[in-house]
């Protein structure tokens, strides 16, 4: 009897594993292939005379904007530090943004609760006096831009009066804050993910998913 209960533990075990290696195989060729598909938003009428960029540090994109071209109001709701040109957004994962400031500090627990679980998540906003050299620029017109206004905006978590919800954390240098971000971080909705589906909701072709950063910047124009 004991036989055949350890051979039925080591059965299942034996399961469990061939379907969690099938699942992770499954998904990164997932990923590769959906990330090399191209999205095809029909054609802009209008004039691409503004421009933004992404930017990477290598696993996690960004969005950049010139301050002229955020919206006036939005604006005034972040605290934006004297001499700011440019400020960048990111949405992740809360737990993963505010302890681990760098890829050192990443723990078992933060990358499965990210990964696996319903979790918080944040907005990290960056301002810059002067403009990246590594930045891939890409350019609109002035409805995608209304439109990625929008969408930025609305991925803030507000009070009942309409305020933005500043986390009270420090940054990862003297220039960044976090906020609190509307949505869930998972497999499935990366912060890569974030950034594709912002460029899909202007009408900018790009990957058809991709939760890593390779697969937006493949399609960005050079």
């Amino acid at each position: 009897m004991t036989r055949k209960i350890i051979s039925l533990i080591f059965h299942l075990l034996k399961t469990v594993f061939v379907f969690l290696v099938s699942a992770v195989i499954l998904y990164f060729a997932a990923a590769l292939v959906l990330s090399y598909l191209k999205t095809h938003p029909p054609k802009q009428d209008c004039p691409a005379d503004k421009e933004i960029y992404i930017t990477t540090n290598g696993v996690h994109l960004d969005i950049v904007m010139h301050m002229e071209n955020l919206e006036s109001e939005f604006m005034k709701k972040l605290e934006i530090l004297p001499g700011t040109k440019y400020v960048s957004f990111g949405w992740g994962d809360k737990e993963f943004y505010l302890n681990t400031p760098e890829w050192k500090d990443l723990t078992f627990k933060t990358a499965f609760k990210a990964l696996f679980l319903k979790s918080e998540t944040a907005m990290h906003v960056t301002f810059y006096r002067g403009f990246g050299a590594h930045w891939k620029p890409l350019k609109l017109c002035g409805p995608q831009l209304a439109a990625l206004n929008r969408y930025i905006g609305d991925s803030f978590k507000k009070n009942e009066h309409g305020k933005l919800q500043k986390i009270a954390a420090p940054g990862y240098y003297d220039n960044d804050a976090f906020y609190e971000a509307t949505g869930s971080f998972s497999l499935f909705k990366t912060c890569n993910v974030w950034v594709n589906k912002a460029l899909k909701e202007i009408g900018v072709p790009t990957s058809v998913w991709s939760p890593f950063d390779f697969g937006v910047l493949h399609h960005l124009p050079e």
